[in-house]
């Protein structure tokens, strides 16, 4: 059946693209080649997800979105500054099958030391990178000392026998520390979600470059990447990656 047309030669679908683009946004198809959301849909149905543990929760806005998405699952939320950890908190006991714990993942355990920003989502142990100074919500704030653990210690105390879980990382340039400490555990998710940096934006950050390898090696493939910030010359230097145990 041919589609509706609205203008000669532009079909209805063209039409609202390109209405849509004019206002600022963008239609796209739903699907796992178009949408970060919906390959990380389609991989908790594939792979029967049934635990998410979230690494860096700030106040849960992944867990809600989550929820929103239609996850009912188990959602475990660590997030070490108390500002955020109060919203988040509140949050778990609202839920009924959210646990929230004020602690940091790393590669040792003990306690860390995080630069705490005017944007707490944009906190880190790592400093920030004085090129990217002047980005919004990032002006220092002073720090704050937090208990941290290896994933691989913590990962066996959360996680219950038979769960299929799914790892979301959100560390702020703190990434390879993480997935380093997650050591064996690693091998227990089933996907693996964090953010990339083409350039770093907090010093001694790992690349893109040398994280794809570095998951790979640790049996990880990529399965959808989304850029998610741009610099002054519209270069990307930041995107959301999601990888699935091979």
């Amino acid at each position: 059946m041919r589609s509706t047309r609205i203008f000669p030669g532009l079909d209805a679908r063209d039409a609202l693209r390109r209405l849509a683009r004019r206002m600022g946004y963008e239609v796209r198809q739903f699907t796992p080649l178009r949408s970060l959301a919906a390959a990380r849909s389609e991989l908790f149905e594939r792979r029967a997800i049934d635990v998410v543990l979230d690494v860096g929760a700030n106040a849960g806005q992944y867990g809600e979105l989550l929820r929103h998405e239609g996850y009912a699952g188990r959602l475990i939320s660590l997030e070490p500054l108390a500002e955020p950890y109060e919203a988040l908190q509140r949050r778990a006991l609202a839920d009924g099958a959210w646990t929230a714990l004020r602690v940091a993942a790393s590669d040792s355990d003990g306690e860390l030391v995080l630069h705490v920003t005017e944007d707490t989502r944009s906190a880190s142990v790592l400093r920030r990178n004085e090129r990217f100074g002047a980005t919004p919500g990032w002006a220092p704030r002073g720090s704050e000392r937090a208990p941290a653990r290896r994933l691989d210690g913590l990962a066996p105390e959360l996680l219950k026998p038979g769960e299929r879980p799914y790892l979301k990382i959100d560390v702020q340039g703190y990434e390879r520390r993480v997935v380093e400490g997650a050591g064996d555990a690693l091998a227990r998710f089933e996907g693996l979600e964090l953010e990339l940096s083409v350039l770093a934006l907090y010093e001694e950050q790992t690349s893109l470059s040398e994280m794809l390898p570095l998951l790979a090696e640790r049996g990880f493939r990529p399965l959808s990447l989304e850029p998610i910030l741009l610099d002054d010359d519209g270069l990307l230097v930041e995107l959301d990656g999601i990888f699935v145990r091979t």
